[in-house]
């Protein structure tokens, strides 16, 4: 008989917060990567490559906050609002959650006796009947949500230095003779190893092999920062930069 020396662990408590550093990270990585990629291509100046960069990472700095602070309180009123309803339900109308939470009950397999005893003795908390409710009616676990605030500074947090860190290299080349192409592939390696890095930490939540976290991160990348370089090539064919601007 096999004993498990270590317990399984749960993770979906920090599922919420996970997700927005993941997501931080990977816009970050991936978004201004793609950008400086596709600047890199149609400019092959490192200056405007830098700032192209530092400009696209204020930007979605700000802009993802805020669009993860209100998505994530949206969602918040609309659970307040059913917590609401379902209050005015339990005080109301307790005949009817009884009801209610008896076929529950019976869905899962016990008999209308016990499914009844086990509905009356939890009609006798209004606080337990709430929680039941949320769980089987309205199918949701409110405690596990966190913050919009928070989760709004931890985006706009995690973007940042997913933006800063494609644009080490060109911040180098500012202050040292490094040719051109060294700066690109330089940046690309430093993305590729950290969305590698940030697919292997998820493998503790995904439940994913190691290797597969890591290839899924870097593929998707790949596509990315090598279309945006081939397409800031391509554009730069049609609208080329201006001869007072080229350094």
């Amino acid at each position: 008989m096999n004993i498990m020396e270590e317990p399984i662990v749960h993770n979906t408590h920090e599922a919420d917060i996970f997700r927005t550093k993941v997501f931080g990270i990977q816009d970050g990585l991936i978004g201004v990567g793609a950008l400086i990629s596709g600047a890199s291509g149609y400019s092959h100046d490192p200056l405007i490559v830098l700032v192209t960069g530092l400009l696209a990472t204020i930007a979605q700095a700000f802009s993802m906050g805020v669009g993860e602070y209100i998505s994530t309180r949206v969602r918040s009123q609309i659970i307040e609002n059913e917590i609401k309803k379902e209050k005015f339900e339990i005080e109301n109308y307790p005949e009817k959650e009884k009801e209610e939470l008896k076929s529950f009950y019976m869905q899962k397999g016990l008999t209308e006796s016990e499914a009844e005893k086990i509905a009356n003795k939890i009609m006798t908390n209004k606080y337990v009947v709430l929680q039941e409710m949320l769980i089987h009616e309205l199918k949701m676990t409110p405690e596990e949500f966190e913050s919009p605030v928070k989760l709004g500074f931890l985006m706009s947090f995690y973007l940042i230095v997913g933006g800063i860190i494609p644009l080490i290299p060109f911040i180098l080349g500012m202050f040292f003779s490094i040719p051109f192409l060294y700066l690109v592939v330089s940046s690309m390696a430093v993305i590729l190893v950290t969305l590698a890095i940030f697919g292997v930490l998820s493998t503790k939540y995904t439940g994913l092999s190691k290797s597969r976290g890591a290839f899924e991160q870097i593929g998707t990348g790949l596509i990315a920062l090598i279309g945006s370089y081939f397409a800031g090539m391509i554009i730069s064919y049609f609208i080329p930069l201006p001869q007072h601007l080229v350094i």
